[in-house]
């Protein structure tokens, strides 16, 4: 399946500590929707695309650009499905008024709810929103993410579990549910890594696909995302090009993954091959990391310097890893 994920926003209303994109609500700057129906048209005859997924940040916080670009993605012909923490369901009027329009052009929803995001987005809010979509009868799914799954053993875990449980109770039927580990990059990677990293060694597999998608391979051009800025990657903080400085289809006719020196890295040698690249740059490799993603993100931010048009788009990156 061919897969744009597009960023309309790096703003959202949650500062979550397991963000891979380093979200804060002061980064307000939105996608143009010319750029984005541009590329979808493009990418339609280019690959077949067949599913475009909005998210952000947060894509409720600009509700008139969610839906004029879910209806007009409808008309091309492509699926479209909306990922966002339910903000906007501060009571029923608003949540249908948001959620009318995706499920009139048969668009589907997918809602965090976990933990990590219960500091900014109350509970009741992301009910209202499963309850009003149930009564549109659209389409929707959950997500959540977990410190370790399915062990469960940190407080923030078991009570994923128990809004997951809660919420199946008030609804009463088990909906759809995406949940597993979470990946160590982003604000991840500085804030929750070292509270499970201890003992598990450095990691020395080979990288071949982003670990967020089931065909992520990074020498197919079947997952891309766009973000504002015209950055195009494969969600990973590692650029294959920017649409506003090269045409998407020279980018794409391009694209060799071997010829990207990070990418070329992470498929011979793995995020090892790229920390070993970063300790010429000052990195200080450790004896534990979380995940090879905690591995190849420290190792990244190092790099910064080293390839700064290819370790984009910037939300990726918080640079305090070099020795001190």
């Amino acid at each position: 399946m061919s897969v744009l994920k597009i960023h309309l926003t790096y703003a959202c209303t949650a500062s979550c500590d397991h963000c891979r994109f380093n979200c804060t609500c002061n980064d307000g700057a939105t996608i143009a929707p010319d750029l984005v129906i541009d590329c979808v048209n493009t990418l339609k005859k280019l690959n077949g695309l067949q599913l475009v997924i909005l998210m952000g940040g947060e894509p409720g916080m600009f509700p008139k650009l969610t839906e004029s670009l879910t209806v007009e993605i409808s008309k091309i012909g492509v699926d479209v499905r909306i990922e966002t923490n339910a903000s906007w369901a501060t009571d029923d009027e608003s949540a249908m008024r948001f959620l009318e329009p995706i499920y009139r052009c048969n668009a589907s929803l997918m809602l965090s709810l976990d933990a990590w995001h219960e500091p900014y987005i109350p509970f009741d809010r992301v009910m209202r929103a499963i309850n009003i979509s149930e009564k549109f009868g659209g389409r929707y799914c959950l997500e959540a993410a977990y410190l370790e799954y399915p062990a469960c053993w940190h407080e923030k875990d078991k009570r994923t579990m128990a809004m997951l449980k809660e919420a199946m109770a008030q609804v009463g039927k088990v909906p759809e549910v995406y949940q597993g580990t979470m990946l160590f990059n982003g604000r991840a990677a500085r804030k929750l890594a070292h509270l499970v990293s201890a003992g598990r060694g450095i990691p020395n597999e080979t990288c071949t696909k982003v670990p967020w998608w089931f065909n992520g391979e990074l020498d197919t051009i079947e997952l891309l995302e766009l973000d504002p800025y015209g950055n195009l990657s494969k969600g990973c903080g590692i650029s294959i090009g920017n649409i506003k400085k090269k045409s998407l289809v020279s980018i794409i006719e391009d694209y060799d993954a071997r010829k990207n020196p990070v990418f070329a890295a992470l498929m011979t040698g793995g995020p090892l091959a790229l920390a070993i690249e970063a300790q010429k740059y000052g990195y200080c490799l450790k004896k534990n990391y979380a995940d090879k993603c905690h591995l190849c993100q420290e190792s990244r931010e190092a790099l910064l310097t080293r390839y700064p048009e290819i370790l984009m788009p910037m939300q990726h990156y918080h640079s305090e890893n070099k020795c001190h």
